[in-house]
Protein backbone atom coordinates (compact mmCIF):
# COMPACT_ATOMS: atom_id res chain seq x y z
CA UNK A 1 0.00 0.00 0.00
CA UNK A 2 0.96 3.48 -0.50
CA UNK A 3 -0.57 5.24 2.08
CA UNK A 4 2.83 6.84 3.79
CA UNK A 5 2.76 10.59 4.18
CA UNK A 6 6.23 12.01 2.42
CA UNK A 7 8.26 14.65 4.97
CA UNK A 8 5.74 17.42 2.93
CA UNK A 9 2.75 15.69 3.97
CA UNK A 10 1.98 14.41 0.52
CA UNK A 11 1.63 10.20 -0.01
CA UNK A 12 3.90 8.77 -2.18
CA UNK A 13 0.93 7.55 -4.33
CA UNK A 14 0.21 11.43 -4.74
CA UNK A 15 3.85 12.06 -5.66
CA UNK A 16 3.70 9.32 -8.45
CA UNK A 17 0.32 10.69 -9.62
CA UNK A 18 1.85 13.58 -9.76
CA UNK A 19 4.63 12.57 -11.91
CA UNK A 20 1.82 10.38 -14.36
CA UNK A 21 0.56 13.75 -15.16
CA UNK A 22 3.52 15.59 -15.53
CA UNK A 23 5.43 13.38 -17.87
CA UNK A 24 2.67 11.17 -19.10
CA UNK A 25 4.39 8.11 -18.48
CA UNK A 26 2.69 5.99 -15.39
CA UNK A 27 5.29 5.28 -12.54
CA UNK A 28 5.57 1.11 -12.21
CA UNK A 29 4.72 1.31 -8.93
CA UNK A 30 1.37 2.93 -9.47
CA UNK A 31 0.78 -0.78 -11.02
CA UNK A 32 -0.42 -3.31 -8.33
CA UNK A 33 -0.53 -6.86 -8.75
CA UNK A 34 -3.51 -8.49 -10.98
CA UNK A 35 -7.04 -8.59 -9.34
CA UNK A 36 -7.80 -12.07 -7.74
CA UNK A 37 -10.71 -13.13 -10.31
CA UNK A 38 -12.03 -15.22 -7.72
CA UNK A 39 -12.74 -12.83 -5.14
CA UNK A 40 -14.22 -10.22 -7.85
CA UNK A 41 -17.82 -10.99 -6.16
CA UNK A 42 -16.68 -9.80 -2.89
CA UNK A 43 -15.23 -6.80 -4.48
CA UNK A 44 -18.45 -6.04 -6.42
CA UNK A 45 -20.48 -6.57 -3.26
CA UNK A 46 -18.04 -3.67 -1.15
CA UNK A 47 -18.41 -1.19 -4.09
CA UNK A 48 -22.72 -2.17 -3.67
CA UNK A 49 -22.39 -1.40 -0.24
CA UNK A 50 -19.85 1.41 -0.36
CA UNK A 51 -22.57 3.63 -2.98
CA UNK A 52 -25.08 3.68 -0.28
CA UNK A 53 -22.88 4.55 2.92
CA UNK A 54 -24.19 6.71 5.68
CA UNK A 55 -22.64 10.40 5.49
CA UNK A 56 -21.05 10.76 8.85
CA UNK A 57 -19.91 14.01 10.59
CA UNK A 58 -15.73 13.84 10.01
CA UNK A 59 -16.37 12.17 6.68
CA UNK A 60 -17.81 9.08 5.98
CA UNK A 61 -19.01 6.17 8.19
CA UNK A 62 -17.88 2.64 7.56
CA UNK A 63 -20.45 -0.04 6.51
CA UNK A 64 -22.15 -1.26 9.35
CA UNK A 65 -23.05 -5.24 9.92
CA UNK A 66 -26.60 -4.33 10.00
CA UNK A 67 -25.99 -2.41 6.54
CA UNK A 68 -24.56 -5.91 4.70
CA UNK A 69 -27.21 -8.05 6.23
CA UNK A 70 -29.32 -5.56 4.95
CA UNK A 71 -28.13 -5.96 1.14
CA UNK A 72 -27.55 -9.53 1.38
CA UNK A 73 -31.33 -10.08 2.07
CA UNK A 74 -32.76 -7.16 -0.39
CA UNK A 75 -29.93 -8.68 -3.41
CA UNK A 76 -30.16 -12.15 -1.94
CA UNK A 77 -26.48 -12.51 -2.45
CA UNK A 78 -25.15 -15.22 0.18
CA UNK A 79 -22.25 -13.80 1.64
CA UNK A 80 -20.62 -16.02 4.09
CA UNK A 81 -18.72 -14.55 7.77
CA UNK A 82 -15.52 -14.93 6.40
CA UNK A 83 -16.60 -12.84 3.08
CA UNK A 84 -18.15 -10.31 5.22
CA UNK A 85 -15.15 -10.02 7.30
CA UNK A 86 -13.40 -9.19 3.93
CA UNK A 87 -15.86 -7.02 3.25
CA UNK A 88 -14.97 -5.16 6.78
CA UNK A 89 -11.25 -5.08 6.05
CA UNK A 90 -11.56 -3.65 2.61
CA UNK A 91 -13.80 -0.93 4.11
CA UNK A 92 -11.39 0.01 7.13
CA UNK A 93 -8.79 0.16 4.34
CA UNK A 94 -10.94 2.54 2.04
CA UNK A 95 -11.66 4.62 5.45
CA UNK A 96 -8.07 5.30 6.81
CA UNK A 97 -7.22 6.36 2.79
CA UNK A 98 -10.19 8.67 2.69
CA UNK A 99 -10.12 10.09 6.10
CA UNK A 100 -6.15 10.25 5.91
Amino acid sequence: MMSKKQSDGQSLRDHLEAVERQTGNRPKELDGPDFPHLMSYVWSAFLSLNSSRNPAFSGVAPITYEQILAWKQLTNNPLSPREVEVIKRIDNIFLEEING
